[in-house]
Order: C-alpha cells, then structure tokens, then sequence
C-alpha cells in the first residue's frame, strides 16, 4: 500500500512537465488522481491518465483553466 491509499488528489497542470510528474506519482503511492488540464491539452491529460492506469492506479482527466473561478468550480 502506498502513503495516499484511500485518498484523491486533484493535480492542476497535470497535463505536462512537473504537474503530469506529481500526477504519477500520487498514483503510484495508491491515490486517485484528478488530472486537470487545461483547455487544448486533453490529449497529453489522456496519456497521464493512462499511464497511471497502466501502473495500476486511477485517475480522471478533468478540463479547466484555473484562472476562471467558474470553470474551477465546475471542474469540483
């Protein structure tokens, strides 16, 4: 069992570069992982999710732009 099993993260930025990095490994350490991205990055969010799936973990891609309170509040 990893130190985040039972628990959910929500990584905003998941999509690319250190966000897509913290995704993996909440993953690997057995949380559920809310992959954000933002708009146009769907598919590098698909790939992170995968990836984590492919490693035996769980994850969601989720789209918002974190600068717009509304989209945020529809991504919750």
């Amino acid at each position: 069992m990893g130190r985040l099993s039972g628990k959910v993260t929500l990584v905003t930025g998941a999509s690319r570069g250190i966000g897509s990095e913290i995704a993996r490994q909440c993953g690997a350490e057995g949380a559920t992982v809310g992959v954000n991205h933002p708009p146009g990055e769907a598919d590098n969010a698909r790939d992170v999710a995968a990836t984590i799936e492919a490693d035996g973990g769980d994850a969601i891609t989720l789209e918002a732009d974190v600068s717009n309170g509304d989209a945020v509040a529809g991504m919750i």
